[in-house]
């Protein structure tokens, strides 16, 4: 019976997750479907090397790249209202059981995702499930997202046995992938050997980057005094390179704050992926408020200083992170020794992308 495999995602960080099993099935000669949120432009062709090229089958009306809070709730409510019927005509008439629709994560396309899948009776895949920071504040709204989701989702691949641990109490079909399928993305884009400019220009260097919306729009106060402290006390024969993303290139258009600090401040635009992961590779640190960049730097063994409060991940806990809970004197600490938080690069051989397909293959739901 031909299965129908839809993915559903409105963000390049889903895109850069979910690559993997795109990949596979392309691998494996098995049809599926991409449709796109509009919440944000997702960059296909930065990965077109890794899994060819991707045509979204459906693509709703993007967001737009002003940012306010009003704008992305009138796209969210317009779109939430458009989309289950705009989308009647493709899936009226399919086996609801052999219909996998496939959402990755914690973002508001995840849980637009799932609420039209759980909508129309179609199988919900949760991929990177079970990651929890059990606190609805932080990170916002995503932890709330994910809350929902997980109790909509029917199949829940989680990456670690932590992660797959907290989703024992609920009701769906539970699988450990044994890593996040980033890992594969992410072990392609380290295998390139070119370098990008940047890195051969200053050569030694850290990356700071701050763009949760919790804290660029709600916290901007605490976002200027952190950002300004780091780069106070970060070794002063470090270049520091800031990674803008749009908010904060709105907010820093708006503001100077960093003073006689700016000379040894390279200002960044957000680069392709793999760009991105080599400037990580050859980066003494990265102070950062990502969490998909903890799981990158526990890959790679770099230090990482995590400018949050909470973190919905185990990877590099005790090793390679440090989680600064706004507490100066943890910054200063660890950027003082940041080298005693390098570690050896992960080698994983795992391939979570084949267990996710070989499910969707060979498995049913009764």
């Amino acid at each position: 019976m031909k299965k129908h495999i839809f993915f559903f995602m409105g963000t390049t960080a889903e895109l850069i997750k979910l690559a993997p099993v795109i990949r596979e099935l392309k691998k494996r000669r098995i049809d599926f479907k991409v449709i796109t949120s509009g919440q944000t432009n997702v960059l296909f062709d930065n990965l077109t090397e890794y899994m060819g090229e991707i045509i979204p089958d459906i693509k709703f009306r993007e967001k737009g790249k002003k940012s306010s809070l009003v704008l992305f709730a009138w796209w969210l409510m317009t779109t939430f209202l458009f989309a289950p019927i705009s989308l009647w005509k493709e899936f009226k008439g399919l086996n609801k059981k052999n219909s996998y629709f496939i959402i990755h994560g914690d973002t508001v396309s995840s849980l637009m995702g799932a609420l039209i899948a759980y909508f129309y009776g179609l199988r919900i895949i949760h991929v990177e499930s079970g990651l929890r920071s059990f606190n609805f504040l932080e990170p916002f709204p995503e932890e709330i997202c994910r809350y929902i989701i997980i109790h909509l989702a029917d199949i829940l691949f989680a990456p670690t046995k932590w992660a797959f641990g907290n989703l024992k109490k609920l009701s769906g079909r539970k699988i450990n992938t044994g890593q996040n399928t980033l890992i594969e993305t992410c072990q392609w884009a380290l295998r390139t050997k070119k370098l990008p400019a940047i890195v051969k220009k200053y050569k030694r260097y850290y990356i700071l980057t701050m763009h949760r919306q919790e804290h660029v729009i709600f916290r901007r106060d605490w976002t200027v005094a952190t950002i300004k402290y780091v780069i106070r006390n970060a070794p002063k024969n470090l270049n520091c390179i800031l990674v803008t993303h749009h908010l904060t290139r709105r907010f820093f258009g708006n503001r100077k704050p960093i003073g006689q600090m700016w000379k040894r401040v390279r200002i960044l635009k957000t680069l392709p992926y793999r760009d991105f992961m080599k400037l990580m590779e050859n980066a003494e640190f990265i102070a950062t408020d990502g969490c998909t960049n903890q799981e990158e730097a526990y890959y790679m063994g770099l230090p990482l200083l995590a400018l949050r409060n909470r973190t919905e991940r185990i990877e590099g806990l005790d090793g390679n992170v440090v989680i600064s809970k706004s507490i100066k004197t943890v910054i200063k600490n660890f950027l003082k020794n940041y080298n005693n938080y390098r570690r050896k690069a992960a080698d994983y051989k795992i391939r979570p992308s084949r267990i996710i397909v070989d499910f969707l293959v060979n498995n049913k739901i009764s």
